[in-house]
């Protein structure tokens, strides 16, 4: 009451508060929220493993909202000692429910003799652990 002006307290939310933003905004409605709320994560984690033909489903828990296609980035975890070339692409569009992802392996060897690193025809990738991350636009 700094100002002389007696105001009413203010009154617990309604509803839900907003997503975490990539930009933020000043609010305008005089309300507080309740101290055990939380915003809805605008990015998906995970860590999973390839089938042995290096496939991935990767079904985002919990979904995007309808109509988000998500961006996705994947990359391999290999062991100590792996010298392969190892990528993880994904596959078609994601959607906001899912994606598909496709690990690649390439034999990486080097011709000692002119210190040349050699590529050669690609591996089956077996079993590979992949870490992702799925943000929303």
């Amino acid at each position: 009451m700094q100002d002389g002006v007696s105001y009413p307290p203010p009154l617990p939310a309604e509803n839900m508060p907003p997503s975490v933003s990539d930009t933020g905004a000043v609010g305008t409605i005089p309300r507080y929220a309740l101290e055990n709320h939380t915003h809805a994560s605008k990015s998906r984690k995970a860590r999973m493993q390839s089938g042995a033909d290096g496939t991935i489903t990767w079904t985002f828990n919990p979904p995007f909202e309808a109509g988000t296609v998500p961006r996705v980035i994947a990359v391999a975890e290999v062991a100590s000692g792996v010298t392969d070339v190892i990528n993880v692409q994904v596959v078609d569009t994601p959607t906001n429910t899912s994606c598909k992802l496709l690990v690649n392996r390439t034999n990486r060897s080097t011709v000692a003799l002119l210190g040349l690193t050699i590529l050669s025809l690609p591996a089956q990738p077996g079993a590979t652990w992949v870490h992702a991350v799925a943000l929303e636009p």
